[in-house]
């Protein structure tokens, strides 16, 4: 199977599926992103969002039906792409984030999650189960050795609503009693949940010991640390 024909078939199908459904929803317009980035096999990262939002670039048909050539968070100047550029600086693994293949969970745009939350509960349930077959079958075709998620909550729904068999997630509780991060397994591939870096305030101590997690998980697994 050619990694490239298989993606961009996998494009159309959403773009398809936005095409037909769009007249079912008034936020329509943000359209749809599947891939932020060129798209290979067995990657050493995967970064997932949740959807397409007002922080990414507008919408264009022509561009987003197309597989990137280059990575997004290194050529659109993002607050997310911003702090995720940082965060693997920190820890030298930057070449690891240009190199990653990046998605989202939920393909089609919205303002923002309260957006896409309030959109009508069975045309919601419909896009978002579509979109969570889609991302198993990208896991199961790419074959990640890492996934790092944005946000806790993309986590949690990759772990228990689209990926079965993931090993019982480990958690770390930050100084105000909220969890900052979390690790899974599913098969050879490690899972790592991150605290948002844009929507969730980030206290400088846990900052520290989400930067110290990271660069030990994303080296070979004898490296492991407990985060209870």
């Amino acid at each position: 199977m050619d990694i490239q024909d298989w993606a961009e078939e996998l494009v159309n199908e959403v773009y398809r599926k936005w095409e037909s459904t769009g007249h079912k929803y008034d936020f329509s317009e943000r359209g749809f992103r599947v891939f932020y980035s060129p798209v290979h096999f067995s990657p050493e990262l995967m970064i997932i969002g949740h959807n397409p939002n007002a922080d990414d670039k507008l919408f264009c048909r022509e561009e987003d039906i197309q597989i990137p050539e280059v990575h997004e968070y290194f050529h659109h100047d993002s607050r997310i792409a911003r702090k995720m550029k940082y965060l693997f600086e920190s820890i030298e693994k930057d070449d690891w984030l240009e190199k990653s293949v990046k998605l989202n969970l939920i393909f089609f745009g919205s303002e923002n999650e309260a957006q896409w939350e309030a959109l009508e509960r069975d045309i919601r349930i419909e896009l978002e189960l579509f979109c969570f077959r889609k991302v198993h079958d990208i896991i199961n075709t790419l074959k990640p050795r890492h996934i790092v998620t944005e946000g806790l909550k993309v986590f949690d729904i990759l772990i228990n609503s689209i990926l079965m068999g993931c090993d019982n997630p480990e958690v770390k509780i930050g100084v105000g009693g909220r969890k900052i991060y979390a690790r899974s397994r599913y098969g050879h591939c490690q899972i790592i949940g991150l605290v948002h870096l844009t929507k969730d305030r980030i206290s400088y101590p846990d900052w520290n010991s989400v930067k110290k997690l990271l660069k030990v998980d994303l080296k070979e697994p004898e490296a492991k640390t407990y985060l209870h």
